[in-house]
């Protein structure tokens, strides 16, 4: 077992460590920490929770809700990395995925004195001078951002998000914690290696300094503008960038309603069944024609404004798919729709990162019981919620991770659908997603698409083959100078050499103990008068043997 000293020394900030592991055996997960093997030097607090066997003070009794409750009560960093783990269930599981989904990022604002000085460094002089009115109440309030509603000199209603004070220096800090106890993870718990403890928080680490850098922010809506400069389905609000920076950003003020405010939608002269059709095809063309989507389309999200005009907001959190992504997609849909179980196996592969599978064959008859029994079915019915769902359980249990973008992907898919039915219950989103698919069929095999590919594999292997001669030479120049080196690594052959050296250190420690033994008392039986020395070797042999119990013990497997 290892100390709580020795991984706060590696932390560095042992305070919010002791408060982090309390928060955690309050909710409790002090199993956690016992599988950490952080044993030694437990703070009182913590140590009086959990060897005194007190219940979890919160009522929840699922993990999901007790992992939410304790990621709610660390606070914004903790509730954003739980925001991004909700789009990962094929590594924390549906259930937990879903509670995770809930969480709410609202907290109560700080007074608008603190945030007066970050607007008035944005406009490079005092509110007045580019704010007509300033209503100084919040809007809304999360744990990076708070917004408030203005209007400027020429009469346009704006609003101003601006980043609470001194949240980036909590938000880094608290990464560097994370980071710590990932990598403390992955030397001391070989459970959870194939989950990349150290990837998934590079991962939320990217994410998160995202949002802090409001440039950022601007930039996505401003493409989202451009990509939906066609249609007057969706309003995208203009960005003011010359009052804003990386901590404040200004925009037009969306007057609308929440998209599942179904109530009000009247007045604004909207259908439902028409806006959820209209939220579905916005989500298509983002993800199949534009490969920039909104990946956390909720309720909350999304606003009608008037005559079935939607507007998205809060663009924090989106995902981006590379060239060859869409077409991923598409051949994970066809395939289900072919009942071709091999083919559904590649294409899932695909949205991964695995390099290998463990266990192919079991994974593709898993597959194949699904896609002959129950795909079919699923998507034809458009709940394509469900499908996502039944393909993310599979690849949780073969310990496979998807690429974050397919996660970002998956979950805005999911999202959108169930958002659209709260609108329209009968909807179904396959046929509205069915013509970008075929678009892409249609161009993946157009004359002009073919010679383009061949053309750039054909410069790859130009590449390939220019850039030979010259490898070989190093590698014969480093053989003839004796430093080519081939390392092979062998998993089981190592685990094999570890348990016999050990095994031959106990046999020379069995030998020396032996031989204390058998020395102390041929030295006792003779009565030549070096009892003491007997008893001083007898001695020695027991501390030894205490120490070698000791050790065998604490050493697993042993």
């Amino acid at each position: 077992m290892v100390s709580y000293r020795t991984l706060a020394r590696r932390v560095g900030n042992a305070v919010r460590l002791a408060e982090v592991l309390q928060i955690l055996v309050k909710h409790g997960f002090a199993d956690v920490i016992n599988r950490l093997g952080i044993t030694g030097s437990l703070p009182s607090r913590i140590a009086r929770r959990w060897m005194g066997g007190e219940e979890p003070d919160s009522a929840p009794d699922t993990i999901g809700a007790r992992t939410r409750a304790a990621l709610t009560e660390l606070g914004p960093t903790f509730v954003k990395l739980g925001q991004v783990l909700s789009t990962r269930p094929e590594l924390i599981g549906n259930d937990i995925a879903l509670e995770l989904s809930v969480l709410q990022d609202r907290v109560p604002p700080v007074p608008f004195e603190e945030i007066e000085g970050a607007l008035e460094r944005a406009i490079s002089g005092p509110i007045e001078e580019v704010y007509a009115e300033f209503d100084r109440s919040t809007v809304a309030s999360a744990s990076l951002s708070q917004v408030y509603r203005a209007r400027l000199h020429d009469g346009v209603d704006v609003a101003v998000k601006v980043q609470r004070p001194n949240v980036s220096q909590v938000v880094r800090s608290d990464l560097n914690l994370l980071r710590s106890l990932a990598e403390w993870v992955v030397e001391h718990v070989e459970d959870f290696d194939w989950m990349d403890p150290v990837g998934t928080v590079d991962e939320f680490e990217r994410s998160i300094l995202r949002e802090l850098d409001l440039t950022i922010e601007a930039g996505i809506i401003e493409r989202f503008a451009s990509d939906f400069s066609d249609t007057d389905l969706v309003f995208v609000p203009e960005i003011y960038r010359d009052i804003s920076n990386d901590t404040v950003l200004v925009m037009d003020w969306v007057d609308g309603v929440r998209i599942d405010d179904v109530a009000r939608f009247p007045e604004r002269n909207c259908d439902p069944e028409r806006v959820a059709l209209n939220g579905c095809e916005m989500i298509s063309r983002q993800v199949f024609e534009h490969r920039l989507f909104h990946a956390d389309p909720h309720p909350g999200n999304i606003f009608v404004t008037r005559d079935n005009v939607i507007a998205f907001l809060d663009f924090g959190m989106v995902g981006h798919l590379e060239r060859g992504d869409a077409s991923a997609m598409v051949d994970l849909l066809r395939a289900i729709f072919e009942e071709d179980a091999a083919e559904c196996v590649r294409a899932l592969l695909r949205l991964t990162t695995a390099v290998d599978v463990e266990d192919r064959i079991a994974l593709e008859h898993e597959v194949a019981d699904f896609v002959a029994f129950r795909a079919r079915t699923v998507i034809g019915g458009g709940r394509l919620g469900e499908t996502i769902e039944t393909l993310t359980d599979i690849l949780h249990r073969y310990h496979l991770q998807l690429a974050p973008r397919f996660s970002l992907l998956l979950k805005s898919l999911a999202t959108i659908e169930s958002t659209a039915r709260t609108l329209d219950p009968d909807l179904d989103i396959i046929p509205i997603m069915q013509p970008h698919v075929e678009t892409i069929i249609a161009e993946r095999y157009d004359p002009k698409a073919i010679a383009a590919e061949v053309q750039r594999q054909g410069l790859s292997l130009v590449r390939l083959a220019r850039g030979l001669p010259e490898d070989v030479h190093d590698l014969v120049s480093m053989a003839r100078r004796g430093k080519l080196k081939i390392q092979l690594e062998h998993e089981e052959l190592t685990k094999i050499a570890r348990v016999t050296d050990r095994a031959g250190s106990r046999i020379a420690i069995g030998i020396v103990i032996a031989s204390l033994i058998l020395g102390s008392s041929v030295v006792l039986a003779s009565g030549v008068g070096y009892s003491t020395l007997a008893f001083a070797g007898f001695a020695a042999a027991g501390a030894v043997v205490t120490l070698l119990l000791a050790s065998m013990l604490r050493t697993p497997g042993s």
